[in-house]
């Protein structure tokens, strides 16, 4: 804790050998797919601990509701180093998230409407970034604005469906709202609520969100961070608040909250602070060793606290956090952002990388990071980039299941790069020179979002361009920009998922070959029996796309194997008509 500096919460006594037990259990249930099981120890580790958390299901209906459309719609043709997903949309915040399964790409947008309520649209590309579809639209039946750069998305799958959770802030008469929406890749499944009580007065936002899927599939935990701003006569209360779903993929997924303190926030808060101030968080997921660790860190921008307030829970939030460090920084900074080695116990995640803009003169705003090995008990710091200028966001993904390896991106809006986009990549203790991805796309307006490709060239950016205006994907982190589009020669085999999937009665299969040969791709029903025969014959070395008309089918699942120069795979699909 530090003088006149951010509260914490009460340190409650737990009985922590009953928790460990409970705990171990439950990684075991979860790791087994024991749905049943997971659930009922996760019951008895809340009553262990005497925290009976809030459940958030009740709030459901507290301020607007969204309609969410299924839309499905391919866009125009890609230029494959640059591909435009919306040329001429103005947004207030874009977000990208990967399913760690399948490799499905994924890109939101909250678009401004001037004259009328602002709309979401998400976005998805099952071919590396190649080309994209507009999936969803989400709109309001009465006037909502969408607030500038709150808006994040989880990408999550149960083993044969890929899910999409967004959050999102937006102000409707006046009041200030946290939002989650839920849906599939396939158009179904849709839920969405506002988080807790919202007035005037008592607003919620900026909410983040991550998850531990890529460890867990079927038994998926989802977490989510944001800011309680509650007025108090002429100050404000700044509380962070944490909620987790452990059913997401359930049709109304279970909210619920965690709190620890006596102003009723989850750890840190501050009170009597002017209104210019904000309390900026983030949320990530690191698999250590046998802990499942979530971390959150917090920055008080515009309060005079210029130190970013850390936790640490290794109980899903059950208890108070285990750690709640704090990172002394003499400089003003903002919007934190966190990214780990996570998702695979063969390495661990205690590779954490926390990135902020930093202020190091009136004018000059640095991308800055800090990074630990050790899970948070040491950390080193540096420059993303020193060069004299405005950065105005810098952001950070970690790339799944390889031990170190993290991808920066920043856009500038003044100085000697005005206007642009780049991007640096952290490799296992070496940094290559920043890249620069565009000259005439970073602003003031909206952010630019670091992702990743489950391919070689694993880069992925999503960037806006000049006012906030269109959507950009770019691929690649060095020298030419690099995508797994046109003839380009790949590095490896790979057979991608069907899309759309289900499909009815058409679907596209797209595969990579890095040598010439003979190639077969087939598809197969549940009994083994072929039912089709797309490609028999040779082909040179490139990226392919195959159309499947399943028109005389009946519905069912179906599976289709890619067989060449020694390399199989089989990947299922289901025909619903």
């Amino acid at each position: 804790m530090l003088k006149n500096g951010p509260q914490g919460g009460e340190i409650k006594e737990y009985n922590n050998d009953k928790i460990q037990t409970v705990l171990s259990q439950i990684r075991e249930a979860r790791l087994a797919g024991n749905e049943s099981k997971a659930e009922n120890l996760q019951r008895e580790l809340e009553k262990i601990s005497g925290n009976i958390s809030q459940n958030n299901a009740v709030y459901s209906n507290n301020g607007p509701l969204p309609i969410i459309e299924y839309v499905n719609y391919p866009l125009g043709n890609p230029d494959y180093n640059l591909t435009v997903i919306s040329p001429s949309d103005p947004a207030w915040a874009i977000a990208t998230s990967t399913d760690p399964i399948t490799g499905r790409l994924y890109a939101v947008q909250t678009k401004y409407v001037n004259a009328g309520s602002d709309t979401a649209k998400v976005y998805t590309s099952t071919n590396h970034g190649m080309s994209w579809s507009l999936i969803y639209r989400v709109y309001y039946t009465v006037d909502i604005d969408y607030r500038n750069d709150e808006l994040d998305i989880e990408a999550i799958n149960n083993g044969t469906s890929s899910y999409i959770y967004i959050v999102a802030g937006f102000t409707s008469s006046s009041v200030n709202y946290s939002t989650i929406y839920r849906m599939n890749s396939s158009g179904g499944e849709f839920f969405a609520a506002n988080f807790y009580n919202s007035a005037a007065g008592n607003a919620f936002i900026y909410p983040r969100i991550t998850s531990d899927n890529g460890k867990y599939t079927s038994l998926t935990y989802v977490y989510i961070i944001l800011t309680q701003d509650s007025t108090t006569g002429s100050t404000h209360h700044l509380k962070t608040k944490f909620s987790i779903i452990t059913n997401p993929f359930a049709s109304t997924p279970t909210i619920t909250n965690r709190n620890f303190t006596s102003a009723n926030s989850y750890w840190w808060n501050q009170p009597g602070l002017p209104d210019t101030s904000i309390l900026y968080n983030d949320i990530v997921y690191s698999d250590s060793a046998a802990t499942d660790w979530i971390i959150t860190v917090s920055n008080f921008y515009k309060a005079n606290l210029n130190n970013l307030y850390l936790t640490y829970s290794s109980d899903y939030g059950v208890t108070s956090p285990a750690r709640y460090p704090t990172l002394t920084e003499s400089n003003v900074n903002y919007k934190p952002r966190l990214a780990s080695s996570r998702n695979d116990d063969t390495i661990g995640g205690q590779y954490i990388m926390l990135v902020y803009t930093r202020q190091f003169s009136s004018t000059d705003w640095d991308p800055y990071y800090r990074r630990t090995t050790d899970n948070g008990s040491n950390w080193s710091s540096g420059y993303i980039s020193a060069v004299s200028d405005t950065t105005v966001y810098t952001d950070v993904a970690g790339i799944p299941g390889i031990r170190n390896k993290f991808r920066f991106a920043y856009a500038v809006a003044t100085g000697s790069s005005s206007g642009s986009i780049w991007v640096r990549e952290y490799n296992n203790g070496s940094m290559p020179a920043a890249f620069n991805l565009s000259t005439n796309m970073g602003n003031n307006f909206t952010p630019v979002r670091a992702g990743y490709r489950l391919t070689t060239d694993s880069c992925f950016t999503l960037g806006h361009g000049v006012t906030g205006i269109g959507v950009y994907a770019f691929m690649g982190c060095s020298g030419s920009l690099i995508n797994v589009g046109k003839n380009e020669i790949p590095v490896e085999f790979n057979l991608s998922q069907n899309y759309p999937n289900p499909f009815n009665p058409n679907t596209k299969i797209s595969y990579s070959i890095p040598l010439p040969g003979f190639v077969t791709l087939k598809v197969y029903d549940v009994l083994g029996k072929e039912v089709a025969t797309l490609i028999n014959e040779n082909k040179n070395a490139g990226n392919y796309i195959v159309e499947f008309n399943a028109e005389n089918l009946t519905s069912g699942v179906y599976f289709y194997k890619l067989e060449t120069n020694g390399f199989s795979a089989i990947r299922k699909m289901i025909l619903m008509k």
